[in-house]
């Protein structure tokens, strides 16, 4: 219901029951009373409250099990493409809370942040909820930074495959993509020019022009570009060579042009928009459920998050639809199951059920011969008939 209600939206919930004709919503009223829907709502669980340990840490436990189960079925059901990435998603918040972020350069500029790991057809394959600096983080990665810890922890499981991961200049480093080479993972992505490690001595800003670049190498293969287009841009990557490319750029009279540029850099805008994808599906038609209670935004935002990974699923082994058809058929599939369970009435139950309102406190009353009448009586009078033809 709740998905039915995101791609067809009242100003309350308590409009989809409305008497009124402009408001009411027929479907929603066959599915469920309100004061049930109201309260389902009010009484959500997800975790056990009154065994939670005293001196818990966890500041998502009311989630945790939700969490836990939908990790286990992304990597159940799903292969992933060779190309990963790694950024920051927002579920949208605005009330008070220890967890509330904001980020300005995202759509959603406060909320819950979220890192997620995103293949590119935008199925999430992995995502953490961000607690804040006091967060517990896995003790292994204690030597790393908060953005290479989660590069590592997300792509753990991707160690060894051959598996590609990209991600920009927040979470990289020569560290990390040390780290990841060590463990047969390739990585390439931004970087910030005072990173610790990076070579010192690189053309200075002021002698190149748009299309130039610089680069250099460590004992490990590790490369470091240096490119110039509207303004310095940085790259590392940890399987990358020296091979060129071009990219378009629209210049001020609206015309095309080709720059020079580094094949880490067109690999980069080609690959690294995973999550941005995963975020643009899940914006469509959304569970926009407004709650006083801070965990059921992120409830409803990791729902969103499975049927976005439902819907990439969908359209990689049937036909594709749009998001609005996909959401349509889950939502009238999940609230039609109230009836797959009853029995399935007849032209006879019609019949026997027929007679009298339900205000009617008795039904009429049955002749005692019709009412004591046997199966065998009924069948010998059919077998006499059928002889005097």
């Amino acid at each position: 219901m709740n998905f039915f209600m995101g791609y067809n939206s009242r100003p309350a919930w308590k409009d989809h029951f409305s008497s009124a004709e402009d408001l009411n919503n027929v479907l929603i009223c066959k599915t469920m009373p309100r004061d049930r829907f109201a309260m389902i709502l009010a009484y959500l669980h997800c975790n056990d409250n009154t065994q939670m340990p005293r001196n818990c840490k966890d500041k998502l436990y009311k989630i945790r099990p939700v969490v836990k189960e939908l990790h286990r079925k992304f990597q159940e059901c799903y292969h992933e493409t060779r190309e990963l990435s790694v950024d920051e998603s927002m579920i949208k918040f605005k009330v008070k809370s220890t967890l509330k972020q904001y980020l300005p350069m995202k759509p959603i500029k406060r909320g819950y942040k979220l890192w997620c790991l995103a293949d590119q057809r935008g199925f999430i394959k992995k995502f953490q909820i961000y607690q804040g600096k006091d967060e517990e983080m896995s003790e292994k990665f204690n030597n790393y930074g908060l953005g290479e810890r989660v590069v590592l922890e997300l792509t753990e499981h991707e160690w060894g495959k051959g598996k590609v991961v990209y991600f920009d200049n927040f979470f990289s480093s020569i560290s990390l993509l040390e780290k990841l080479k060590n463990e047969n993972t390739f990585a390439c992505g931004t970087i910030r020019s005072n990173r610790k490690g990076l070579p010192p001595n690189m053309t200075a800003d002021f002698k190149m022009t748009r299309g130039d670049t610089d680069y250099r190498f460590s004992d490990m293969d590790i490369g470091y570009w240096k490119w110039k287009d509207n303004k310095m841009v940085h790259f590392v990557s940890n399987f990358h060579g020296t091979e060129e490319t071009t990219v378009s750029r629209t210049e001020k009279n609206g015309s095309k042009s080709a720059v020079t540029c580094p094949q880490t850099v067109k690999d980069y805008n080609a690959f690294m928009g995973g999550v941005d994808t995963a975020d643009r599906l899940r914006a469509l038609y959304c569970v926009d459920r407004k709650s006083p209670k801070w965990w059921h935004r992120l409830f409803w935002g990791v729902l969103d998050i499975a049927f976005v990974n439902a819907f990439v699923i969908h359209n990689l082994l049937l036909p594709k639809i749009t998001v609005k058809d996909c959401r349509r058929s889950i939502a009238q599939g999940l609230m039609s199951q109230k009836d797959a369970g009853q029995k399935r009435r007849t032209s006879s139950d019609n019949f026997s059920n027929a007679g009298p309102s339900k205000r009617r406190k008795s039904n009429y009353s049955t002749l005692k011969d019709v009412r004591l009448v046997t199966y065998s009586n009924i069948k010998s009078v059919k077998v006499i008939s059928q002889g005097k033809h």
